[in-house]
């Protein structure tokens, strides 16, 4: 059903007949990982049944390529209507494939030009996006449980509390909460190069690992706090409790909620400590200075202070959770330090740190090639070199 309902859709794109809800829909079908063969089966049939599909001249291609480039719109939406030829429309579309990494845009853009090829990355020597989670759990005791060799069902018992890998890769604890005041610590290490984790704990409070992250928490809630730490960047979804709040601890920053949905950005390379809301209350508080923020709002935490931005991209923030890379708003450096992380590299920059306005998105499930295949249109031409992307 899937299959065929985004191919109607996509050939009601392409003649001007969609709505803004069919919009919305083809969009997230195009984010659909399992129909990348129907994406291609279908650009494949509508190509070869266009008229005139050959004789599209080359100069005329190139300068349609390059005004689509300069809109840099975001890929929730569609490009502006014009009255101008199908042949507009179905370039505007494979851009917009390729910001996301599909291999409908290589089939398409292929039959019109030959691009400059400047990234060096043989098939194989590419790199792949990581497939599974590579996360391990560091148990009070020391011992070691890796989560990739674990088999599902029950790892370990500590106290009254199990640890438990669920059918879908998914960790949680189940069991009574400690009714003595001992507190075992484990930790969840996310290392580069790896899947995001989700992880239940035993209040019931869901916590998501981006790669290059870690979180440290007590086998079973004690006391009037419920306290972690973490490293990296997490998403929480804290199981309320009016009584005992839960406290987010990183360095000399502390993040106390009640029962809420917000994101950390807390890596050791970025220059601050970020705190995004979606749902719910939070204060945060660093040394001397407190702000609370509400949903929408984010925290940014400085040596100074803590700056408040009262309009952030959601979508953007939470990315990385939902499987892509938000290009739109995002510097080059901030983008290539998130694609360092997920396919555990290095970026060296031949000279200082282009400049340039990205928009859309990129897939994280795409090859590295892929990634740097669609920076290119942007005109960042780079390497790849013994686990090394350089910018040229």
């Amino acid at each position: 059903m899937k299959e065929q309902r985004f191919e109607e859709l996509f050939r009601k794109y392409l003649y001007e007949r969609l709505t803004d809800a069919e919009e919305t829909e083809l969009f997230h079908f195009w984010l659909d990982p399992t129909l990348e063969n129907q994406r291609t089966q279908t650009f494949n049939h509508l190509y070869e049944s266009l008229p005139y599909h050959k004789d599209i001249p080359d100069k005329e291609a190139d300068l349609i390529f390059q005004q689509i480039l300069k809109k840099q719109s975001p890929l929730y939406q569609m490009p502006a209507r014009s009255a101008g030829s199908i042949w507009r429309r179905l370039a505007v579309a494979s851009v917009v494939l390729l910001m996301m990494g599909i291999s409908g845009y290589y089939f398409l853009g292929n039959k019109w030009r030959q691009p400059k090829e400047t990234v060096q990355v043989s098939y194989s020597d590419d790199i792949h996006a990581p497939e599974t989670s590579r996360a391990m759990i560091t148990l009070s005791n020391g011992q070691k449980i890796y989560l990739d060799s674990a088999a599902s069902g029950s790892l370990t018992t500590q106290g009254n509390v199990k640890l438990i890998k669920l059918a879908d890769g998914k960790i949680a604890y189940k069991g009574k909460e400690a009714s003595s005041s001992e507190v075992n610590y484990n930790t969840l290490s996310n290392p580069r190069g790896s899947r995001v984790i989700d992880m239940t704990l035993t209040d019931g409070s869901r916590v998501w690992l981006n790669s290059g992250s870690s979180v440290t928490y007590p086998v079973s809630f004690t006391g009037r706090e419920r306290n972690v730490s973490v490293e990296g960047e997490a998403y929480f979804e804290v199981a309320h409790d009016a009584v005992n709040p839960f406290i987010v601890h990183k360095g000399q920053t502390a993040i106390r909620v009640l029962g809420t949905h917000f994101n950390v950005n807390a890596y050791e390379d970025e220059s601050d400590l970020r705190v995004t809301l979606l749902q719910g209350a939070v204060q945060v508080t660093n040394q001397q200075y407190h702000a609370v923020i509400k949903p929408g709002e984010q925290a940014i935490v400085k040596q100074e202070g803590i700056n408040l931005a009262r309009k952030v991209d959601l979508e953007q923030v939470m990315s990385w959770k939902d499987g892509y890379f938000r290009m739109k708003g995002t510097d080059l450096a901030s983008l290539m330090r998130q694609i360092a992380r997920w396919y555990d590299v290095e970026v060296v920059y031949e000279n200082r740190v282009p400049k340039v306005s990205f928009g859309g998105s990129i897939n994280r499930d795409v090859s590295l090639s892929d990634v740097l295949k669609a920076l290119e249109q942007y005109g960042i031409n780079s390497g790849f070199d013994h686990g090394k992307i350089i910018i040229q």
